[in-house]
């Protein structure tokens, strides 16, 4: 009986066989594929927290040259200070949560100081690339 359904079968076990490879390499494509937007947004949020850095100095400068007292440039620095790192958290908690959740095993940090050391790493990586 099973002679009769023999064609249908080996049919069968190769729509199946296909699909769990398919599955399996787009599973792949896709984790190298956000593996390298996670380094790419990390490394834009490395630009421009160098970039905030490098703005925040200047106007500091400037507001020393402009005779503005000294304690008032101290507290807008602690203001600005404290902004910066919610900032800071703010965006990798974003980053954290909106990350497919499929794929959060792929994430080596967990908050602001994790992350630029994560970042560290990729340009380390860049760079024995490179090589």
């Amino acid at each position: 009986m099973l002679e009769k359904y023999n064609d249908m079968i080996w049919f069968l076990v190769g729509v199946f066989t296909y699909r769990a490879i398919t599955t399996v390499i787009a599973y792949g494509h896709m984790a190298n594929f956000v593996t390298s937007v996670n380094k790419q947004c990390l490394k834009l949020l490395g630009m421009v927290t160098e970039d905030v850095s490098f703005s925040r100095q200047l106007k500091y400068m400037n507001l020393e040259k402009s005779g503005l007292p000294e304690e008032n440039v101290e507290e807008i620095k602690r203001l600005d200070d404290r902004a910066f790192s919610i900032w800071k958290n703010a965006t990798v908690g974003n980053m954290l949560t909106n990350f497919p959740r499929n794929y959060r095993y792929l994430l080596n940090y967990d908050d602001w100081q994790s992350a630029m050391d994560e970042l560290d790493s990729i340009y380390k990586n860049d760079k024995k690339n490179k090589k």
